[in-house]
């Protein structure tokens, strides 16, 4: 039997199922989106049904993103306090149901889980990410990787990217590090349609640099933003050759009720 790793985004989990969550006080709410979380990571492993597991929590910033960029994040909704002063809670109700949990600080869960999900797909392994967020969709092009919309039950892999965006996986870093999503910033002037025809045209963010004075139109912005399209392709990509001492053996995932059994 081939090895199944399935690696949860721990709070794109956990803050979607808190904000949905009503109770007539704070604590309560909390106590209800454990319950909730529990019982969806339960069903995620009923219905993709792993060998081993790993919830992995974002570590307290900076992160080497902010040593480049100290803008990164500056934007975001802060998590609410009743919810980060609990997040321990949901660890230990993780851990006592056999999910295996990993966090460390000055590490975003995004790198960490593209790490472990490189590594273990180099080797053979069957990862599923369960994560509605799209920044996985550029470790797609392995074969051996799967993404997972875990509420809207929806999986994700090198086909349906290349449907949706027209684009390989690995081409998404250049289209983003151009057009810009979410903390990245992307050249400006270029924006979404730009990006997408110039990636058409010239297949990488390093073609259109390498075209230096020659470039025209978009691809001139481009090259006058060399830094800022070189910064946002970093900030883009995950950073999957990280070392982080994780072996697969201490990963198994052993539910109760089948220990049991």
């Amino acid at each position: 039997m081939q090895p199944h790793l399935l690696l949860i985004d721990a709070l794109n989990l956990i803050r979607r199922i808190y904000a949905a969550v009503r109770a007539p006080d704070d604590y309560s709410r909390v106590d209800g989106a454990i319950a909730s979380s529990l019982s969806s990571l339960s069903r995620a492993a009923r219905d993709c049904r792993p060998t081993h597991t790993l919830v992995v929590f974002d570590g307290n910033p900076p992160t080497w993103r902010h040593e480049l960029y100290p803008e990164y994040k500056q934007g975001r909704k802060p998590m609410p306090d009743p919810l980060r002063q609990r997040l321990g809670d949901f660890n230990q109700a993780f851990l006592n149901n056999s999910f295996k949990s990993y966090r460390k600080a000055g590490l975003e869960a995004d790198d960490v889980i593209a790490a472990v999900a490189h590594k273990a797909a180099s080797a053979g392994v069957q990862v599923t990410i369960l994560s509605t967020d799209r920044v996985f969709f550029q470790l797609l092009g392995s074969p051996n990787i799967t993404q997972r919309d875990h509420f809207q039950k929806l999986d994700f892999n090198h086909e349906t990217v290349v449907s949706q965006f027209s684009f390989e996986p690995e081409q998404l870093v250049d289209l983003w590090a151009l057009s810009g999503v979410g903390d990245v910033p992307g050249v400006v002037g270029v924006g979404d349609k730009g990006a997408s025809t110039l990636l058409k045209i010239h297949n990488s963010l390093s073609e259109i640099l390498e075209l230096g004075e020659s470039a025209t139109g978009a691809a001139k912005k481009v090259v006058e933003q060399k830094e800022l399209a070189l910064l946002s392709h970093k900030l883009a990509r995950l950073a999957s050759d990280l070392e982080l001492g994780i072996r697969l053996k201490d990963l198994r995932y052993e539910p109760a009720t089948e220990a049991a059994g």
